[in-house]
């Protein structure tokens, strides 16, 4: 996984301004804020995993697995992610 200090500070401001939108229920512009920080550092794993997380609480279940996925391609052993990737597959499963 890339260290933090080797992540652009402009990803991990958007970043942290996201935790914030998120935290206050505000998903879509939490999102908006995650894209454009992965624009800029492409492999920054928890903006990415992040998105899962907002995407899920839209309901948006397939986004949110994509997103889980990206971040186990980019590391395989991210327990968080595989948890969570496993958690919205259910939900899938449940909503068929």
């Amino acid at each position: 996984m890339i260290p933090f200090n080797q992540i652009p500070v402009e990803a991990i401001t958007l970043y942290r301004k996201s935790l914030e939108m998120s935290g206050r229920g505000n998903y879509e512009s939490a999102l908006t804020l995650l894209s454009s920080a992965v624009m800029i550092a492409p492999q920054f794993a928890a903006a990415i995993c992040e998105m899962g997380h907002c995407y899920e609480k839209l309901g948006r279940f397939p986004e949110a697995a994509a997103k889980f996925d990206k971040v186990l391609m980019l590391h395989p052993t991210h327990v968080e992610a595989e948890m969570n990737r496993k958690r919205v597959l259910e939900k899938i499963r449940s909503d068929k």
